[in-house]
């Protein structure tokens, strides 16, 4: 059920009490409370969510990086936290391959 709260988001929208599907990363955490801005649509989950994300080590991993030129070929850096968090090493198997217009997949240990 949901209800409009007097809260503002940080876009000026209001907040509104719904359910949402929480997923980081591919990992589904189920369908959770939260508020929702009515304007943005930014999800606000509640702290035992959240508590629940930062668990497994999955809250603030998204980085921003570059493609970068070596020789004939494009690479691209895989931060330290992230390389951990997958347990990835050097000289590890890897498949890549395209899943959408804008989206890569790299599959470790492959």
């Amino acid at each position: 059920m949901e209800r409009v709260l007097d809260a503002r988001c940080r876009c000026g929208g209001r907040l509104k009490k719904s359910t949402t599907e929480v997923e980081f990363f591919g990992i589904d955490f189920g369908m959770k409370e939260a508020e929702v801005c009515t304007r943005c649509g930014s999800e606000y989950l509640p702290q035992e969510a959240e508590s629940e994300v930062k668990k497994r080590g999955l809250f603030g991993l998204e980085r921003r990086g570059r493609v970068s030129k070596s020789g004939n070929s494009l690479v691209i850096r895989i931060p330290k936290e992230i390389a951990k968090s997958l347990k990835i090493e050097g000289d590890m198997p890897v498949v890549i391959y395209p899943s959408e217009p804008k989206k890569l997949v790299v599959e470790v240990g492959s």
